[in-house]
């Protein structure tokens, strides 16, 4: 994997039902990748599950290469079937493109689309950890 996509990245992003003439769901996304195993974790509003929270949070798992981005988005606050998302990633590493589906093959489905954040992942000379904020 060379640096179109970086191994701790953090994504901002939206999706829509069918087609993108509605205003889509925002969301954020924070992956690690490692020999390009994906893993994280994302969180965006709710507007569409029938529960009380305000806001829906999911763990993700896939693979990444310098093509594309596939990955299951389980949420944690309801059982039921991950999403998949597949996607296109750009010459420049900083965007994906692409297609979700829930209920697979097509039951729900709709185009996606997200942006890295740029990310300082700097040691920290005071705490010895690494710090992560998003610009």
């Amino acid at each position: 994997m060379t640096n179109r996509i970086h191994d701790d990245t953090v994504w901002t992003g939206r999706f829509w039902l069918k087609d993108r003439n509605r205003k889509g769901v925002p969301f954020s996304i924070w992956m690690s990748i490692v020999d390009g195993k994906l893993t994280g974790t994302s969180l965006e509003p709710n507007v569409w599950a029938l529960i009380e929270n305000e806001e829906l949070d999911a763990t993700l798992s896939g693979h990444a290469s310098d093509e594309e981005v596939v990955f299951l988005k389980t949420y944690k606050a309801f059982e039921h079937e991950p999403v998949y998302f597949e996607g296109e990633l750009s010459e420049d590493g900083r965007e994906v493109v692409g297609k979700w589906y829930f209920g697979w093959p097509n039951e729900w489905s709709g185009p996606f689309e997200m942006k890295r954040s740029v990310v300082d992942t700097t040691v920290s000379k005071f705490t010895g950890s690494k710090t992560k904020p998003a610009t």
